[in-house]
């Protein structure tokens, strides 16, 4: 192909992702390093480090972003938990059903984060399903505070999320011959010894990849940590939403995205590593 034919194929996509992707984010850099005049809200384009000073010198500010890191961690923990037998489950026992349960565990990507976070809000509400049927079976006599806790928004999380986890998952278990667990079995090793010995360290790239795809997305989420945390909650990305949207601080939700992005970063770079180190032993 020639190079003014590569070159046509690929400018639409570049320029799209220049405009809508590379552009915003400089101009984001930017505003972060802006402050809003005193007493205004007039921004002062004179460039200082004002804001982020002012982010990590603030508890308030560091124990929101501490409670964000925390739940993304038990996130991705309980969703490894629930998706590994899960996605073993599917690959070796689903037969001619394994499209449809691929299907079905797609579905919380599909329809989005609203409906669902509604959804758990009538389950883990006072006088909902869950508070009901432990009320019902003498477990409880009061009902749980599970609204406005990070329990519930954890919970929401992970089934907001358990997909991004059980679907590199699928992919890795297909990869690994049947033959090694019989041989495994027929030399001796007991189940638990075939998941933990065999299993485990062929499934660590679907692990890592499935991990970091969870939890960034868990550090990021908006919807369901302001819905079901009731804005008892804080988290960073709600904290963002509250700086531009009720404070109008632009400037200071900038720094607060910037912060975000490079945890992302981080972590993607940390995962990247994770990875190949598990190719490698794979």
């Amino acid at each position: 192909m020639k190079p003014l034919n590569t070159f046509l194929l690929i400018a639409p996509a570049a320029l799209l992702m220049l405009g809508v992707f590379l552009v915003p984010f400089l101009l984001l850099a930017v505003l972060s390093l802006w402050t809003l005049k005193p007493g205004t809200l007039s921004l002062d384009t004179s460039l200082t480090l004002a804001n982020y000073a002012r982010l990590f010198g603030d508890t308030y500010y560091l124990g929101s972003l501490w409670t964000t890191l925390w739940m993304s961690a038990v996130t991705t923990l309980a969703c490894l938990i629930l998706g590994l037998p899960l996605a073993q489950w599917i690959v070796r026992r689903a037969g001619r059903a394994k499209g449809l349960l691929i299907g079905l565990v797609i579905i919380p990507m599909v329809c989005g984060a609203l409906l669902p976070t509604l959804g758990l809000v009538n389950l883990l509400g006072p006088l909902g399903v869950v508070n009901g049927a432990l009320k019902s079976f003498g477990l409880i006599t009061s009902s749980l505070p599970l609204l406005g806790r990070p329990v519930g928004v954890i919970v929401g999380l992970v089934q907001a999320f358990l997909p991004l986890m059980v679907l590199p998952l699928i992919t890795s278990v297909e990869r690994i011959p049947l033959d090694y667990e019989q041989a495994a079995m027929s030399l001796g090793a007991r189940r638990v010894t075939v998941w933990r010995r065999v299993l485990l360290p062929l499934m660590l790239p679907g692990i890592a990849a499935g991990g970091l795809l969870v939890f960034c997305a868990s550090l990021t989420a908006f919807v369901t940590p302001q819905i079901l945390g009731q804005g008892k909650v804080v988290t960073f990305a709600s904290l963002a939403f509250q700086q531009a949207s009720r404070v109008l601080d632009w400037p200071f939700a900038s720094a607060l995205a910037m912060v975000m992005l490079a945890l992302l970063l981080v972590v993607a770079g940390l995962g990247a590593a994770v990875a190949k180190f598990a190719r490698g032993q794979a």
